[in-house]
């Protein structure tokens, strides 16, 4: 009797488009029976995207991190380690793959397909997100990796449509209808609110890249293949900084200790002043309550989380940045008296 193949799915798209809101959305209507696990891939050093997936594994869900880099190369070494783990050790019934928004999705799924992996996996729908108010950006529609997130995806989804507007998501939408290979599915939503039945959708079987070389070119990532469990806390008033570069881009990140809380107005105030800064995304403990506050092109949110590890931030631009400059002002946003012990 053959052994049954463990469906995976691809969850891409471009930096801030709502990936993980997505995957959140999805894991709430994840059958109670079933064991999923979710790997997830982040530019920079610091991870941040799993906080809100904290305690997740009382309900049948496990997350694996791979930080500092992306999964699409050199980093893909740590992505079948922690594959072959997930298989060998928790056994799920289905995978989700989240890779970082700068990714290449082709080195990934030849890697899937490869003949380590084809007899165990089967390969799902590869789902891209599109915010339509990138997609009308010459910038981003000339981007090599972003062309090849849509042209490799089965289904293609315009996430934001509430923020992108009618007419704009009418006119991203028509444009999809008209690629080809066709897609199988092309959806609109708010908030990463796909169905979880897209999942199952067979894919496509020979869709290819139409610039297979994007991910080379400049491509020299500084690694650091730690899962985010394994950076050591630091010691209060003694945060750890790391830094990534590749892509185009480069990002810092900062851990700090969980003994020390932040003023969440001030760190609203600080992260609205970094004008020159793509992405901001971190954990934070405020008080009793940690939130998690994400910030692309000016756009702001904060939910809370149950993750109580540490605080770390993690800050994504086009350009070298002044990192020291940008970490006293996050330490001016901590609170002058630090709590001892964690809530």
């Amino acid at each position: 009797m053959a052994l049954q193949k463990i469906p995976v799915n691809l969850i891409t798209g471009f930096l801030g488009v709502g990936k993980t809101t997505t995957l959140q959305n999805i894991l709430k209507r994840k059958p109670a029976d079933e064991r999923w696990a979710v790997i997830i891939n982040e530019f920079g050093a610091v991870s941040i995207d799993h906080t809100p997936f904290a305690g997740a594994d009382e309900n049948g869900l496990v997350v694996k991190e791979v930080a500092g880099g992306c999964i699409c190369c050199s980093a893909n070494l740590p992505m079948q380690m922690t594959l072959t783990l997930v298989l060998r050790q928790i056994k799920p019934h289905r995978i989700l793959i989240e890779p970082t928004g700068m990714g290449h999705p082709e080195a990934i799924l030849d890697m899937l397909r490869g003949k380590f992996l084809k007899d165990v996996l089967d390969i799902r729908a590869t789902v891209c997100l599109v915010d339509p108010r990138q997609w009308d950006k010459e910038e981003y529609r000339e981007h090599e990796t972003f062309i090849d997130q849509i042209t490799l995806s089965d289904v293609l989804i315009a996430n934001k449509i509430d923020l992108a507007g009618e007419e704009l998501t009418r006119e991203f939408l028509g444009w999809a209808k008209e690629l080809f290979p066709p897609k199988i599915l092309i959806g609109a939503v708010e908030q990463g609110d796909v169905d979880p039945n897209w999942l199952n959708i067979e894919p496509f079987p020979n869709r290819k890249a139409l610039h297979p070389h994007a991910h080379k070119h400049g491509h020299h990532h500084h690694h650091h293949h730690d899962e985010a469990h394994d950076l050591p806390i630091p010691e209060v008033g003694k945060p750890l900084m790391k830094e990534s570069h590749g892509l185009g881009r480069y990002s810092c990140g900062w851990v700090f200790s969980p003994d020390e809380v932040f003023d969440l107005q001030k760190l609203k105030a600080w992260v609205t002043s970094l004008k020159h800064v793509e992405r901001v995304k971190g954990a934070f403990r405020t008080g009793v309550d940690w939130v998690l506050i994400n910030s692309v092109r000016g756009e702001f949110s904060i939910e809370y989380l149950a993750y109580r590890r540490d605080s770390r931030v993690e800050c994504i631009g086009g350009n070298p940045l002044p990192w020291k400059t940008l970490e006293e002002g996050l330490k001016g946003c901590l609170l002058e008296m630090p709590t001892v012990g964690v809530i």
